[in-house]
């Protein structure tokens, strides 16, 4: 058995996506990281250098390699994240206190906060925020009220005080900002990505589907097949939320954020409802955000944490991420093996109660892929087979297959190693690298030995094959065969 594989019974099918950061810059710490079930490795561009972000990437990628498994590496790109200027923190309090009742000044020119009065990294906040508004800071732990509005600043109340610091979030959930959602930083990290062939890119703050379109172009003029995924974050982004999966690739439900631009109780709803969405459109989804989050100090996690990540599981999440547990933590490998181990007691719940609901009903030209996938999920329920093998030189069909939630693993084959590093995202499926064969005999044979080198099957175990007289053909995969490991196969698709 190769380094990093896993028998079908320790295969998890819920993915892992992991922050890389100082905690996790030891080689050895890398390697455990990935051995213990990472699929995605996150790299967050609001954080650090793209030249420190390149040593990490040669360095995921290196033991990747060793492990002989295939990670995908997600770019979160930072957005136009507004934040508090300088604030004189020379004091007792550690920052500028402000208590409930008082007046907070904001103007659009660069000071030093002190004596009330504070400026942010948006000089345009001043115009676009109304009096009534609401703005919060450092994740809505100080709140406020706008009460007055000037050329040059506007004053607020405070409705829920603490201490004001230096480079601290700020939130308008009821402003409508005329921001661009990708700033000139962000375009040099695309384009960085672009000459590091990375997987997928999180588009920070998206509001509109334009917003996807736009990274869209700009990925298509360089030829690039990066894959997008949408963060959710923003209240004004669920008044599109349809047009905006049609966009993307992906969501990433950003629940930080999302928690302050909207009321906290619906952010659950939220979640189910984004998740649904993704399934019905045969969409990848990720739900992230303090999952494990008592483990970036603690060796366990409490008992509400686990619900969470079971509760993502059963609302049909493809992966759970990990921020700031995996990044700066003192447990950073421990985090991932809870996840796993949550995902493996919730998933053999699943499957013991028959699994979820059925997949993709609405993902465009994917209709016969759509259509095989709910056969092959009719089949294994009256007849036990051991894994789903399918041909997808493109990744679709793997794509479409994991919305199935079938009770076994999808292993997905490709000649093309960027599609199969973006298979790693979806929920259920092992990647693995195959030259595209000539015909079902070829592929039965290749898939025989593959399957057994892995230790995912055995001689005599059953498993179903998606096949076509056109092997590795987008669109072309229209025919189910049940196979038997170590047993010649006959062509039933051959021509006469």
């Amino acid at each position: 058995m190769t380094g990093g594989e896993q028998r079908t019974s320790d295969l998890i099918r819920t993915k892992i996506v992991a922050t890389m950061g100082p905690a996790v810059t030891q080689t050895r710490d890398l390697r455990a990281l990935l051995a213990a079930g990472v699929d995605v490795c996150r790299l967050n561009f609001s954080h650090g250098e793209l030249d420190g972000h390149g040593t990490m990437l040669a360095a995921i990628r290196k033991e990747a390699d060793k492990l002989d498994k295939r990670v995908a590496i997600l770019g979160d790109l930072g957005g136009p994240k507004i934040r508090v200027g300088d604030v004189d923190e020379d004091n007792p309090a550690g920052g500028m206190a402000i208590d409930v009742g008082d007046e907070l000044v904001i103007q659009r020119d660069d000071i030093l906060g002190k004596h009330g009065t504070i400026s942010v990294t948006y000089k345009g906040l001043v115009d676009d925020v109304e009096v009534g508004d609401r703005l919060y800071i450092e994740d809505g732990l100080l709140r406020f009220v706008c009460i007055r509005k000037e050329a040059d600043r506007i004053a607020l109340r405070c409705t829920a005080g603490g201490v004001i610091k230096t480079r601290k979030g700020v939130n308008l959930p009821s402003t409508k900002l005329k921001l661009p959602s990708i700033t000139q930083r962000d375009w040099a990290c695309v384009d960085w990505a672009i000459e590091n062939d990375l997987d997928y890119l999180a588009l920070s703050f998206v509001r509109r589907a334009g917003d996807i379109h736009q990274l869209r172009e700009r990925l298509q003029s360089k030829q690039s097949h990066i894959g997008i995924i949408a963060k959710i974050e923003k209240a004004e982004a669920i008044e599109q939320i349809d047009a905006i999966i049609a966009a993307a690739d992906g969501l990433m439900v950003a629940r930080g954020d999302l928690g302050v631009e909207m009321d906290l109780a619906r952010v659950p709803l939220m979640q189910k409802d984004l998740i649904e969405r993704c399934r019905r459109a045969g969409k990848p989804a990720i739900v992230a955000t303090q999952m494990l989050q008592s483990m970036v100090d603690a060796a366990s996690p409490t008992r509400a944490e686990v619900s969470d990540v079971a509760n993502a599981i059963f609302d049909g999440t493809d992966a759970t991420m990990l921020s700031g547990e995996t990044s700066v933590g003192k447990f950073p490998v421990g985090a991932v093996h809870v996840m796993q181990h949550v995902a493996s007691a919730t998933e053999d719940f699943l499957v013991g109660r028959g699994g979820g609901p059925e997949g993709a009903s609405d993902a465009p030209g994917m209709v016969v892929s759509q259509a095989t996938a709910k056969a092959v999920r009719r089949l294994l329920e009256t007849m036990p087979c051991k894994l789903v093998v399918v041909y997808s030189h493109t990744g679709d069909t793997a794509r479409i297959f994991a919305k199935q939630r079938f009770d076994v693993p999808v292993v997905a084959l490709s000649a093309d190693d960027r599609r199969l590093r973006q298979m790693a995202l979806h929920y259920g499926v092992v990647p693995l690298h195959l030259e595209s064969p000539g015909n079902l005999q070829e592929l039965a044979r290749d898939v025989d030995s593959l399957v057994q080198d892995r230790e995912l099957a055995d001689p005599g175990d059953r498993i179903v094959l998606v096949a076509g007289r056109s092997m590795g053909a987008p669109g072309t995969m229209n025919g189910i065969v049940i196979h038997t490991i170590g047993h010649d196969p006959i062509d039933p698709l051959a021509n006469d």
